[in-house]
């Protein structure tokens, strides 16, 4: 699943430095993603990759509310080169049952990455017009 906004705004925001923008909009949507993320034992949310060029598969056995990954992936972001193709991932096996199958009916009954990309053309206005 891919999603595709109009940077030209955000792009104003950091006066056309696109690493910056692209950067800030990498960061926007894994904020979005963790946060919706529901919460049972926190091993959902630590479980969140960032990765340049490919896909991270792996998984760990930690726990976390969203701070720590949310860190960790923004160093990550804001470390990693700008021009090509930036995963955020989660590969336990139980994640895509959540996002597609409504395992969580209470805390993600629409998903969680479906919902945070569908909200990103907000996101990213409130982001420009300083509303976040």
């Amino acid at each position: 699943m891919g999603w595709s906004v109009d940077l030209g705004r955000l792009a104003e925001r950091y006066k056309g430095d696109m690493d910056k923008t692209v950067r800030a909009a990498t960061i926007l949507a894994a904020q979005k993603v963790v946060m919706r993320t529901p919460v049972d034992t926190g091993r959902l949310r630590a479980n969140w990759q960032f990765q340049a060029g490919s896909i991270n598969t792996s998984t760990t056995d930690a726990t976390d509310q969203g701070l720590a990954v949310l860190a960790n992936m923004t160093a990550q972001i804001n470390a990693s080169p700008v021009g090509g193709r930036t995963y955020i991932s989660n590969s336990l096996p139980y994640a895509q049952r959540i996002e597609y199958e409504g395992w969580s009916k209470v805390k993600a009954p629409q998903g969680m990455v479906r919902i945070s990309l569908a909200e990103m053309p907000a996101a990213i206005d409130s982001l420009v017009n300083g509303r976040q």
